[in-house]
């Protein structure tokens, strides 16, 4: 029997993009949970995009109940109707629509209770969603200390749930297209696990995650002339402190690393560098990319570094994958280190 308790249906953001879509266009409400900063509202917007549906953002979190309802008012023949809110589309209107319900599990439990109907049945008392409107909504999970309420059984289950995982090649592949700092991009390439290192119980109020490098990298676009230390502060504050040392320290030897990529396409001629901290951090982004086909490019390139530099090179290689001292490369490399 397959492992579904431990199983991570987790999915990238091009992953979710793709996936996200087949809801969408059935109506079917799906609703998609994340930490922080994921990007979650960035893939509403871009299903909207490539599907050609107007993108409606609705912050649940900042309703009242009687705002989905609408202001009441008496007709010809003295009945009270309602008058739907501007935020939904017109019930009669041709045209296509994707509504994000956005921080939903922050809104509080009478407003969520509100949404029943309008999630299922596609109404709200007398307002109808027109058929060209899809529903989706996007939220923290309760781990995320996002202030959030547990969401009610019968809302819940009215929702496809969808969960994103944080991807650092993923990301990279969109910030290469969207004018994050190539520094940004370096630094991200080498450490993929500060993409996204957020600690729940951390009295921190910054970490880092894909917002906030965001946020780091129109620093780095505007930083001509910044005094180091409010260059270091403004880091800070956007990706915490440990993330921030890391990234001012990486800027001071990045125009010294050649890219890991380089290296391992070209480990006879890639260059070598001089400052001991840009080789360091270079050793460190070749171990996380070591596996059985490349290995032997880092193999070679380890040969042209001092004994020591290159043991540590691929000593870690080998105590991040055990696996790797089974292959002919390092087989080879052990053997020559023996003479």
């Amino acid at each position: 029997m397959p492992d579904t308790i431990s199983a991570d249906y987790s999915l990238r953001p091009g992953e979710l993009a793709d996936t996200l879509a087949l809801p969408v266009e059935a109506r079917q409400p799906a609703i998609v949970w994340g930490p922080p900063g994921c990007a979650k509202s960035q893939i509403a917007q871009q299903v909207a995009a490539d599907a050609g549906r107007e993108y409606i953002d609705v912050r649940a979190l900042l309703l009242d109940p009687v705002d989905l309802r609408g202001i009441p008012w008496r007709d010809g023949r003295d009945r009270t109707r309602w008058a739907p809110p501007a935020f939904l589309p017109p019930s009669d209107a041709d045209g296509r629509w994707l509504v994000n319900l956005e921080e939903l599990p922050s809104a509080v439990p009478m407003v969520q209770a509100a949404l029943y109907q309008l999630v299922l049945d596609r109404r709200r008392g007398e307002y109808e969603l027109p058929d060209g409107a899809a529903l989706i909504a996007c939220g923290n999970r309760e781990t995320d200390r996002g202030g959030v309420h547990r969401m009610p059984t019968p809302l819940a289950s009215r929702f496809v749930d969808l969960e994103i995982r944080v991807d650092a090649p993923d990301w990279c592949a969109w910030g290469a297209g969207n004018g994050i700092a190539p520094e940004v991009l370096f630094f991200v390439q080498m450490r993929p696990e500060l993409l996204h290192d957020f600690d729940p119980r951390s009295a921190e109020k910054a970490f880092p995650c894909p917002r906030t490098w965001e946020f780091v990298s129109n620093i780095v676009h505007r930083r001509n002339g910044l005094d180091p230390a409010a260059e270091r502060a403004l880091f800070r504050g956007a990706v915490g402190e440990a993330a921030a040392v890391e990234f001012s320290a990486f800027l001071k030897v990045w125009r010294d690393l050649p890219h890991p990529r380089a290296v391992i396409d070209d480990p006879e001629n890639a260059p070598v560098p001089d400052n001991a901290s840009a080789l360091i951090a270079l050793c460190g982004s070749l171990y996380r990319l070591a596996d059985d086909v490349n290995l032997g490019a880092i193999v070679a390139y380890d040969t042209r570094l001092r004994r020591e530099v290159g043991e540590f090179l691929v000593g870690s290689c080998i105590r991040r994958e055990p696996a790797l001292q089974h292959t002919e490369a390092f087989i080879r490399w052990a053997a020559a280190r023996t003479r």
